[in-house]
């Protein structure tokens, strides 16, 4: 593992670990396996890339901790209205993520605009945010033609 992508899996591991968690093998495993997808894994995708080294890690145990980052606030789990189901994000940087309606990649799209678009649109229906990471469909640039 690169540097860069251990330093990220490191930060994962200090924020269990910061919150009362043990940061077991599994654990580890897990977030290294985040890291490694690179992308915006589900839950089968991280159980794949972990279970040739770890075959004794249960799809269970990637469920768990997938579940305990986000409760965390660690990564960002993305339910999808495609067969893809939840996807999970560990950019929590506000951004928009348009997931094509052909192929189900998932595009990540920034904008300064962003952040105060969503409080003009909350202010106006009388809420408040927590998170600007917002899921659009569309299709990706290899699919648009």
């Amino acid at each position: 593992m690169n540097r860069q992508r251990h330093a990220r899996a490191e930060r994962l591991l200090q924020g269990l670990e910061a919150n009362g968690y043990k940061v077991t093998e599994q654990r580890m495993a897990v977030c290294e396996a985040l890291i490694t997808h690179g992308g915006h894994p589900n839950a089968a995708e991280v159980y794949t890339i972990l279970h040739e080294r770890h075959p004794s890690i249960s799809l269970a145990t990637v469920y768990n901790t997938l579940t305990t980052l986000e409760q965390l606030g660690l990564l960002q789990a993305m339910p999808l209205a495609t067969e893809e189901h939840t996807r999970y994000d560990l950019d929590l940087k506000p951004h928009i993520n348009i997931v094509c309606q052909r192929c189900s990649a998932i595009v990540d799209a920034y904008s300064s605009e962003l952040v105060p678009l969503l409080s003009s649109v909350a202010r106006s229906a009388g809420t408040t945010f927590e998170s600007a990471n917002v899921v659009v469909y569309g299709r990706c640039g290899g699919c648009a033609g």
